[in-house]
């Protein structure tokens, strides 16, 4: 052979140092090394938690009426008329929605496919297809859905087959149709199908934030609402690197919440915060939090409420119910009672860029059980006031760069609310 002249080694030893440096920042793909690169951001319990006996207290208190001091929800009929839902996305099965501007972004269904769209207009193909590792038995699925704040990843919440909540980062290019491969950030282990909370929010510091649930039972069985060794039961705050590792950490300034506890929870004490979003003015943190058998709450959270524990399962909303209301315990804003109709609030967002009067400033919201559009007065709280807007199955709502309003319908896609004028 004949020897290599002074460039070609040159041109050699540099594609060779790119190539290492490549090798050295993606992850590996032996099997091996994934499966211990994923037990190192996984959270398992000590040991495995026994099945709830119908003789725990627990139970037996998820089975007991509801107290009559629970408010009921009777809102003011709205005096809007010009109000309207459009179709947008026409897409059974959809439960969230993620723009990068006014007219792109993706759309996710339960079932793990994620699609994206351009100016209401699905690409024919799914961009992302998860649906073999996805579980949608009770309330698993593909969840939530975010687009980091440069747009360079698409963050997944999902439930994997093996009913663990794995979060994960997709790389985004310049087309919309680029969607890279799975890079799992986090995975936690449920012990149940049943409240896995599932919804994904960048704050102001392009920190994460990402709900669990407190894993299911009635009752809270295994007590994850007032364990903070285990990040169920809470809503977690961390810095993400998906070209990292670890790829996530607890985000600065995070609560020390003592001893034993999981330094990446920033409020604890919740059942199954399956929606929440800020004020994008004041930067406060609206929960919507599902309840057991009676309430249904929203907790507003003002910046320096970083580690506030909101109670459950010592109390439901203010109810009482494994313990007493105390001072330590953050008590909801706002609370309606199960029935006419409503069982499981789904919460939206603070509207201050709302064009119509009758949205401008107000939270707006719904129950996945009754489908009406609903808003509340942040400043006055007991202020309800129903849009007269249904939809069959709402979900979750999106909004985007224009602060635009949609409603995402498991039943039927996404619709745009807007004036008829």
């Amino acid at each position: 052979m004949a020897p290599l002249s002074g460039t070609t080694r040159f041109m050699f030893l540099s594609f060779a140092v790119i190539a290492a440096i490549a090798i050295l920042q993606t992850p590996s793909l032996d099997s091996g090394n994934t499966a211990s690169r994923r037990e190192e951001i996984r959270w398992q319990p000590e040991a495995q938690p026994s099945i709830p006996s119908q003789d725990s207290r627990e139970f037996v208190l998820s089975n007991e009426p509801c107290p009559n001091n629970i408010p009921e929800l009777e809102p003011t009929a709205s005096t809007a008329k010009d109000l309207e839902l459009s179709v947008f996305i026409d897409l059974p099965g959809a439960i969230s929605i993620a723009f990068l501007d006014t007219s792109e972004g993706y759309v996710a269904e339960r079932t793990g496919l994620v699609y994206a769209f351009t100016s209401g207009e699905l690409v024919a193909k799914p961009v992302l297809d998860l649906s073999s590792d996805t579980s949608i038995e009770m309330d698993q699925g593909l969840l939530g859905m975010a687009v980091s704040p440069d747009a360079r990843w698409l963050y997944l919440n999902r439930t994997d087959r093996d009913g663990s909540s794995v979060l994960s980062a997709h790389s985004l290019g310049s087309d919309i149709t680029s969607v890279g491969p799975e890079v799992e950030i986090m995975v936690v282990d449920q012990p149940s199908a049943m409240h896995n909370g599932g919804d994904l929010v960048f704050d102001s510091q392009e920190n994460l934030l990402i709900s669990f649930g407190d894993g299911g039972g009635l009752g809270d069985p295994y007590g994850h609402g007032q364990d903070l060794s285990t990040p169920l039961g809470s809503i977690l705050r961390i810095s993400v690197d998906p070209v990292a590792w670890p790829p996530h950490w607890p985000s600065p300034n995070n609560p020390d919440l003592g001893p034993n506890s999981d330094p990446r929870i920033w409020v604890n004490g919740v059942r199954n915060p399956f929606r929440f979003s800020f004020d994008e003015v004041t930067g406060d943190l609206w929960v919507a939090d599902l309840g057991q058998q009676c309430v249904e709450e929203i907790t507003v959270l003002s910046p320096d409420e970083a580690g506030a524990n909101l109670g459950w399962n010592l109390v439901e909303g203010s109810r009482s119910f494994m313990g007493q209301p105390s001072r330590s315990l953050r008590a909801p804003n706002f609370e309606y009672r199960h029935g006419r109709g409503r069982c499981a609030i789904i919460g939206g967002f603070v509207l201050r860029n709302a064009s119509h009067k009758s949205l401008k400033n107000r939270y707006i919201f719904t129950d996945m059980c009754g489908g009406q559009l609903m808003t509340l007065d942040p400043d006055e709280q007991s202020e309800v006031t129903s849009l007269p807007l249904f939809v069959d199955q709402p979900v979750s709502f999106g909004r985007d760069s224009k602060g635009n309003l949609y409603v995402v319908d498991l039943a039927n896609g996404i619709w745009l609310l807007s004036s008829s004028k």
